[in-house]
């Protein structure tokens, strides 16, 4: 079997994977005419393949992808759809980042620490305000939209803290131990209106895109704080803007926007109930060493002919 390797950073670990499967081939291949080269006669791939490349994988059956999100393989190959090819991501390895990404912009708000941050940039010591602006958290209610392995780290990570956890998903949904039951996404109208934290972990799909517009955000607490962790373009951008700007809701976290960079001339950058990281959620240290070992474990699966971890759905695109 032969498999080819397209992610520079794993060099350190594909040592590793050539002593533990001494028979098996492993190529690097790091340039588009390295890979255009190696890809004819590979059977399994680790990163990505453009459009040329996957035309020219005769014999690919398994393609591994170095993260969760998948519209860049469907954008770029939607023809990948229709083929016996098996898509597995990496769904996960960023997950418990996530969680502590959350939970860091739910804290926050609640603390008041991108306000006081501003008083302290302008050397002010106002308590008065600041005994006004702190809130607990526990007690308080988190919505999670789309309850998959990053919305069950948020999600944990909340109710430790005292919250009350709810959460729809387009699938059934195992919420055991964290909440009772995840609802269905025919009720995500009624999550909206209860939430005090709406926290979105849904993956993007065509079918996903702007499902949280003008009639949803319209639904949520004045007070109420919406979370964005896996996809900007989940969120009508027009409708958040106003909906922030007119105090419709009290703010936003945003890790993913509609577009990436955000332009320096978007106004969600001078917005005061605004705080936006530049799409870091999901990153540590530890990301590559944890994406890595989802493809180790898939390949002795894939071996041994079992059920591989993180199969795509490739009509759902997730």
């Amino acid at each position: 079997m032969k498999t080819l390797l397209l992610a520079d950073w794993g060099k350190p670990f594909y040592q590793r994977l050539r002593r533990k499967y001494p028979r098996e081939t492993f190529v690097e291949a790091y340039s588009a005419a390295d890979i255009l080269r190696e890809i004819p006669d590979a059977d399994a791939v680790f990163g990505y393949l453009t459009k040329e490349q996957f035309a020219a994988a005769r014999k690919l059956k398994w393609l591994q992808t170095l993260d969760a999100g998948m519209e860049g393989v469907f954008n770029h190959i939607p023809e990948i759809a229709e083929t016996p090819v098996v898509i597995s991501n990496a769904r996960g390895a960023g997950a418990p980042q996530i969680g502590e990404h959350g939970l860091a912009l739910i804290l926050h708000f609640a603390r008041g620490i991108h306000e006081f941050a501003r008083l302290q940039r302008q050397h002010t010591w106002d308590q008065d305000n600041g005994l006004n602006m702190v809130q607990m958290i526990h007690g308080k209610t988190v919505g999670i939209v789309g309850f998959g392995k990053s919305g069950k780290e948020i999600g944990w990570r909340c109710k430790a803290m005292g919250m009350n956890v709810i959460a729809v998903d387009k699938q059934p949904v195992d919420g055991d131990p964290i909440l009772d039951h995840v609802w269905p996404i025919d009720r995500l109208n009624e999550l909206l209106t209860q939430a005090d934290y709406v926290v979105i972990t849904v993956p993007y799909t065509p079918q996903n895109e702007n499902m949280i517009g003008a009639k949803e955000l319209g639904l949520m607490k004045k007070t109420a704080r919406l979370i964005v962790t896996s996809r900007g373009r989940i969120v009508e951008h027009k409708a958040l803007v106003a909906a922030l700007k007119e105090g419709r809701i009290a703010g936003a976290g945003l890790d993913a926007v509609i577009k990436e960079p955000l332009p320096a001339d978007n106004e969600l950058w001078d917005l005061p109930n605004v705080i936006i990281t530049p799409h870091v959620a999901g990153n540590s240290p530890e990301l590559d060493e944890r994406t890595f070992a989802i493809f180790e474990e898939n390949f002795g699966r894939y071996l041994a002919g079992q059920p591989l971890v993180n199969v795509v759905d490739k009509h759902l695109r997730y």
